[in-house]
């Protein structure tokens, strides 16, 4: 039979297949793209030295796929010849080794026939249906729908497709959730990555590719298929991989990515922002690369973007801010400066002083020049959100027991009065003046009720205290977040399986004719961000909660929970949506349930 020899110079990788009829040879070059094509000389010969391309390959099959291409002839050894050619066409170093990635044929059934693969529509034909679509869902696509036709073109061994009739058998009794099962071009993966091309996008695909491998391993239910995998894979790859040693790598290098690049709402970086410029700016400049490498890896970039940046900032600020502010000062709604004396005294100290506060946040807003003056000391305590306040007060000296104003402006807070001095001058009776002065000693300086200089006051939700102790560092509160919104998710999900048995605990007994709410909850299966529910769920009627980013529920029932969730989460903002469902007994009790829980889940908070 005929040889075929393939190399992919991007994997540094070759095999061979031997013993081909020139039909299943026809069938391989017909589905296969090659870049380039070499025929070895012996194709023109014979052992008895008669020509055959020309004199009994004319017209042939063979003789007509390689007509219709271009093509080199090779003499000599086939395979040293061939890896010489791939070196000079790629300009690769005589000395670099390409791995020999041969699966044995021993045992091996033999290919297709040319035109039986064409009539089942295995290989594209004109009026004749594809095979692949049919027997496919129509969300598979790509390296999968490749894989499955090499199989049908080229039947691997009997022990090899026995394990994966095997895994396909398990897969389909299983009830838990499935990884997405990334697919990637290795060969792309390669090239990038011996390039130095590779982005965080490519290295993220890598991480999940390994972190599913490792989802599996930790799974009962999956860890059984995914050993079974094993062997197909060698026969794909030609790499002969230990179990161990594959779930040891994938652990190391998805650890050692992890360490690098930012997954999925992490991130210690913000924009850079300055109030003098537009945030617009520092987010086309900035946003494409910050949030992608941790910052402790480019620690000296991220400090020259920064010099960088506030450089830019003070030149800004020292040559436009005095145009910027009196400009906005001119347009602002108040038509000019303002002026406000003792603002909202008039009124119960407490409520006066936030009214004060809102009306300095909205002047400051506005961008009005002008000035405040108060005794609303509280207003220095409250978390107001302005840009351009600054806060000043009135000098003093401390001169013979007495307080005295230096009527000079300075930069800061005073929190002091000259009430009792006032008091003396306008001849107030000495008595009530030191009466006051004890009820103010003993009333606001000993467990005072007004606010000390301590800043605005954040309230802590109990429940995360033991968090917050333990961050140090934004890079540490990072990871903290991310595992407090797991946990959260986690959490809720509990509480949504209660309230389902609860709602539904009538409905139950009446179809399952038993007692046993707990068979809905325990049914329930949670989806969580990148997976996927198991094969089992095709065709089968369920109910789902979709649990949204926001926390919001949405309630729904399919027949297709797959296409549904793929469905939901191409939505903007869903992509990390997660889900819980459980199986029911048809359609009509899918839509009965899913009424009733529509109804009653608000109930239950």
């Amino acid at each position: 039979g005929y040889c075929i020899i393939s190399v992919l110079e991007t994997m540094k990788a070759y095999s061979t297949e031997d013993c081909l009829t020139e039909e299943a040879l026809v069938t391989k070059l017909r589905t296969t793209f090659c870049h380039h094509l070499f025929l070895h000389t012996s194709l023109k010969h014979n052992s008895s030295g008669t020509s055959r391309w020309g004199e009994f390959g004319d017209g042939g099959l063979l003789w007509g796929e390689c007509n219709a291409r271009n093509f080199e002839w090779l003499d000599g050894d086939l395979t040293n010849e061939l890896l010489s050619k791939v070196k000079e066409i790629y300009g690769l170093d005589i000395d670099t080794v390409f791995r020999n990635a041969t699966v044995s044929s021993e045992n091996r059934p033999r290919p297709l026939h040319l035109g039986t693969a064409t009539q089942i529509g295995a290989i594209p034909t004109e009026g004749i249906p594809s095979l692949l679509k049919v027997l496919l869902p129509p969300n598979c696509t790509g390296l999968p729908v490749l894989y499955i036709r090499n199989l049908l073109l080229n039947p691997p061994a009997y022990e090899i497709a026995s394990k994966i009739q095997e895994a396909s058998r398990l897969m389909m009794s299983i009830i838990c959730a499935i990884p997405e099962f990334t697919c990637v071009s290795s060969s792309k993966l390669a090239k990038l990555l011996e390039l130095r091309e590779a982005n965080h996008i490519e290295f993220r695909r890598i991480k999940d590719v390994l972190d599913e491998i490792l989802q599996m391993c930790r799974n009962n239910e999956l860890l059984q298929i995914l050993k079974l995998l094993i062997d197909p894979t060698w026969a794909e790859t030609g790499l002969k991989v230990d179990f161990d040693s594959l779930v040891n790598e994938c652990e190391r290098v998805s650890s050692a990515i992890g360490d690098i690049i930012f997954l999925d709402g992490e991130s210690d970086q913000k924009i850079s922002s300055y109030s003098m410029i537009p945030k617009e700016f520092f987010e086309d400049v900035e946003s494409s690369w910050k949030g992608r490498v941790k910052r402790v890896h480019l620690e000296e970039a991220y400090a020259e973007v920064e010099k960088a940046a506030d450089a830019l900032s003070s030149v800004v600020t020292e040559d436009f801010f005095p145009i910027i502010s009196r400009i906005k000062a001119t347009n602002a709604p108040f038509g000019g400066p303002v002026l406000i004396d003792e603002i909202c005294r008039g009124t119960e100290t407490a409520k006066g002083t936030c009214i004060a506060g809102s009306i300095i946040e909205t002047l400051d807003a506005i961008g009005c020049l002008g000035i405040v003056s108060t005794h609303l000391h509280g207003i220095f305590d409250l978390p107001l959100k302005t840009k351009k306040t600054v806060c000043k007060a009135m000098g003093t000296d401390y001169i013979d027991g007495q307080t005295v104003p230096t009527w000079e402006l300075i930069d800061g807070i005073c929190r002091e009065s000259l009430a009792f001095e006032t008091a003396r001058r306008e001849g107030l009776s000495e008595k009530v003046i030191h009466r006051a002065e004890e009820l103010y000693q003993s009333y606001y300086e000993h467990g005072s009720p007004e606010p000390t200089n301590q800043g605005p006051i954040h309230f802590i939700d109990k429940s995360d205290i033991s968090v917050a102790d333990q961050l140090n560092g934004s890079r540490q509160e990072v990871t903290t977040s991310t595992r407090k919104s797991v946990h959260r998710t986690e959490i809720l999900c509990k509480e949504i399986e209660n309230a389902i048995t609860t709602i539904c605990q009538k409905k139950v007994i009446e179809l399952y004719k038993t007692k046993n709410t707990s068979e809905v909850a325990r049914n329930c299966v949670l989806i969580s961000v990148r997976e996927q529910p198991p094969p089992s769920t095709i065709g089968t009627s369920t109910v789902y909660v979709m649990i949204r980013p926001d926390s919001k529920l949405y309630v729904g029932q399919s027949d297709d929970l797959g296409g549904r969730i793929r469905s939901h989460r191409s939505n903007e903002g869903m992509e990390n949506a997660s889900f819980l469902y459980f199986v029911v007994p048809g359609k009509s009790v899918a839509c009965e349930l899913e009424t009733l829980l529509i109804n009653q889940l608000p109930n239950h908070g």
